[in-house]
């Protein structure tokens, strides 16, 4: 297999020399045609890397470093924007969703922070038995967020708010309507508060479909009736993330996950209130003890220690994004997208990467 050599930024020629190799290695065992990786060493600085293809018939290499959308991943990035409204002073975590968008038929328990944390039990639209089939029958014209509240915020919830804990997309999309009441623009906010404070030039906010070819391909099998391998992204609409959904890099994505905890965005007393977790109830195999906190995934008593970060998957891609504040002493943060929808996150290749860096 032909494979994209990894940009070389590493102190050590010879680690650089071992990801790759390892990357290489790894996407043999993996279900997907291409891979980019990026990660940030305390100790040995900065690695991009790239394995496999960008086509079907494994002809044009993956280049390093390539724009994807992030799918959930978004959620961390809302998470800080609105931790940022809130060290400004223009609003309260604690705030009732109906201070925000009076016009929602939900109690006062129904708060941001358990919006943030998926503690509302706000039915989640993505978990409805309509949604992918309406998303396979016309993937270029989304449910609007009227479509999506008309559906699931009927004031009916799954369970008492703080009471047990559901992963809720329409709670994100809430949050998306309350950035907008605070802030005039959800994408604007997130420009303003995020992409710009860390001068993200190749991160933004998605609203159209990538008919210009920006995205790298992407392919599933889900999308069409006959469960043909294609590439989707020249047809899949954004907006189906009622969300909100930004495109971005590895390397970008690195760079926010790893100020998030470098102070860079978030004064410490937000950056404790976004690490205060719940356990989610939940059990994987790749978690100690699975919790989530405000917009981010976390295993406090994982093999390397703290983890946190967050999975995206959709039509087309399949990511994972994390930060190690002490893999064996030193900060690392990493990010893997894969240009394939696979049945999980791309854990394995994750640990293949650990592993390498841990003997260094």
């Amino acid at each position: 297999m032909e494979n994209q050599k990894a940009s070389l930024m590493w102190m050590d020629n010879t680690l650089e020399e071992l990801c790759f190799s390892q990357l290489n290695q790894s996407l043999h065992f993996t279900a997907c045609m291409g891979v980019n990786v990026a990660i940030n060493d305390e100790k040995h600085g900065v690695w991009l890397g790239s394995s496999g293809f960008s086509d079907l018939d494994a002809k044009e290499v993956l280049g390093v470093n390539c724009s994807f959308y992030i799918y959930s991943i978004t959620k961390t990035f809302v998470s800080v924007c609105l931790l940022r409204l809130a060290q400004d002073g223009l609003l309260d975590l604690d705030d009732p969703l109906t201070k925000w968008l009076p016009e929602m038929p939900f109690q006062d328990s129904v708060t941001l922070r358990r919006l943030l944390n998926h503690t509302s039990g706000i039915p989640s639209y993505t978990s409805r038995e309509d949604y992918l089939p309406a998303v396979r029958e016309n993937a270029s014209i989304p449910w609007t967020h009227e479509k999506v509240a008309e559906l699931t915020c009927t004031g009916k919830l799954d369970f008492e708010p703080g009471e047990k804990w559901s992963y809720s997309n329409t709670g994100y999309m809430l949050l998306y309507k309350v950035i907008e009441a605070v802030s005039g623009n959800f994408a604007q906010a997130l420009e303003e508060k995020v992409f710009s404070v860390l001068d993200l030039k190749n991160t933004y906010v998605a609203h159209q479909i990538d008919k210009k070819g920006v995205l790298t391909p992407g392919y599933c099998r889900y999308l069409n009736s006959e469960r043909k391998i294609e590439n989707v992204i020249p047809r899949y609409h954004p907006d189906w993330c009622a969300t909100g959904l930004i495109v971005s890099t590895t390397e970008e994505v690195v760079k926010f996950y790893n100020s998030i905890f470098s102070g860079k965005l978030l004064d410490s007393q937000y950056l404790e209130q976004m690490l205060t977790l719940v356990p989610t109830g939940t059990s994987h195999n790749w978690y100690k003890k699975t919790c989530y906190g405000l917009g981010i995934m976390a295993d406090p008593e994982s093999r390397h220690g703290e983890k946190f970060g967050h999975g995206g998957d959709g039509p087309g891609y399949n990511l994972w994004a994390m930060h190690l504040p002490n893999f064996h002493g030193r900060k690392l943060t990493l990010a893997v997208f894969c240009n394939t929808s696979l049945c999980d996150h791309p854990y394995p290749m994750v640990d293949d990467l650990l592993r390498v860096l841990e003997a260094r």
